[in-house]
């Protein structure tokens, strides 16, 4: 699909380490942000009726999208683990599944953290705008675990692995 052996990798030896930690700062950052977007930026907006009473269930609409961010980036890291550990061909689920996700993240944080008065569009849908971006999430998360489960090794090859991995960097503890 695309060219990315002119991509310099640094000390790494596949584009995929920078993903990995690409992916991974941008969890951690948006957790904040997750908060911010369902619960409001400071403690005093924190209240249920700042929604007409018709509309109170846009803010479990958006609760329900913010929590579909995170098992989604958690399998992400998980299959880019997997690609970078085994060294497997790119399965078709990593990149669908890995758009859907950006595409939905990005949805998420541009309408619920207002990014560019867009939060007053999709504020105009009501429950049917975040109720959208959770069905996204939800296709990426599916794509993103199955693939996540078809090329994860059986356990015992995973947990020697891990093992292995650890007594490397911990010699002195043993693990029978």
């Amino acid at each position: 699909m695309f060219d990315t052996s002119r991509i310099p990798t640094g000390p790494f030896d596949t584009w995929l380490w920078w993903l990995l930690i690409l992916v991974v700062v941008a969890l951690l950052f948006s957790l904040q942000a997750l908060e911010t977007a369902v619960e409001g930026a400071w403690p005093h907006q924190r209240h249920d009726n700042e929604y007409i009473p018709g509309a109170r269930g846009v803010k479990g609409a958006w609760a329900l999208a913010a929590i579909l961010i995170v098992p989604g980036g958690v399998a992400l890291i998980g299959v880019i683990a997997v690609l970078i550990w085994r060294d497997y061909p790119y399965p078709d689920g990593f990149a669908l599944g890995g758009w859907l996700l950006a595409l939905g993240w990005l949805f998420f944080l541009m309408f619920g953290l207002n990014w560019l008065g867009m939060g007053k569009v999709l504020g105009s849908l009501g429950m049917l705008g975040p109720l959208a971006i959770s069905f996204i999430l939800i296709a990426a998360n599916l794509i993103l675990f199955v693939t996540l489960r078809s090329i994860l090794p059986p356990w015992d090859v995973t947990r020697e692995a891990m093992q292995n991995g650890i007594h490397s960097l911990l010699p002195y503890i043993d693990f029978e």
